[in-house]
């Protein structure tokens, strides 16, 4: 679903980004400050991102969402803290 969203919407440019998807996920995973280790990748998952269920050393439960570039994660991230969520 999301290799087929991308091509659609990114055409070529989507390939490398899918390709360099693992690394940048594996960096997101250990970030200074913010490491986590995946649980699983929600599916059938979005047509614009990559969502992982993780959790933070201290158990806490989150997710991880790796859009590509030229998305817009800052408005979605202004909507959910507008939402508590």
């Amino acid at each position: 679903r999301l290799v087929r969203a991308l091509g659609e919407t990114y055409g070529d440019g989507a390939a490398d980004w899918l390709g360099r998807l693992p690394a940048l996920a594996e960096e997101a995973l250990s970030a200074p400050g913010r490491e986590a280790v995946a649980e699983r990748v929600v599916a059938p998952g979005g047509r614009s991102s990559l969502v992982l269920l993780v959790h933070r050393p201290d158990g806490t439960r989150a997710a991880l969402k790796i859009a590509p570039p030229g998305a817009a994660p800052a408005l979605e991230r202004a909507a959910l803290a507008h939402w508590n969520g």
